[in-house]
């Protein structure tokens, strides 16, 4: 199984997956994780990932431009406008989603070879990238 973290904190995250349980998953070849940095795609020289949400609101929401750009490097389309990563799942990470349980770990895994993890920031991710990805 492979899986895909988008976030812009990548090097935090990075020694909590090669530890423990998920270290040696790893080091065995059962999984794959790939960290990915939003901020490698992110257009400006600041690398600014967020923005003020689309269509007004309070806080800062990750941008669509750079999340779309990471999915498309992870997931690039063939010239059919198929994936070459197989049966893949986007999950966004969201305070007002699904709350995650055993038995999704369970189906998930029989049913994808990949999951593409967004880890949302600040207020949320722009409400534009569930229409675009989902």
């Amino acid at each position: 199984m492979r899986f895909d973290i988008i976030t812009i904190f990548p090097k935090s995250l990075r020694g909590y997956l090669n530890s423990s349980i998920l270290g040696r998953a790893q080091k065995d070849k059962k999984i794959e994780i790939n960290l990915h940095n939003l901020r490698d795609f992110a257009e400006d020289k600041h690398k600014k990932t967020d923005d003020k949400p689309y269509g007004g609101g309070p806080g800062m929401v990750l941008k669509i431009e750079p999340v779309v750009k990471t999915i498309l490097k992870i997931k690039p389309a063939s010239p059919a406008g198929r994936s070459n990563l197989g049966n893949s799942k986007i999950i966004l990470f969201s305070p007002a989603g699904k709350q995650f349980t055993q038995k999704m770990a369970r189906d998930w895994a029989k049913k994808y070879d990949n999951l593409i993890l967004i880890c949302g920031r600040y207020e949320g991710v722009d409400a534009r990238v569930k229409k675009v990805l989902f």
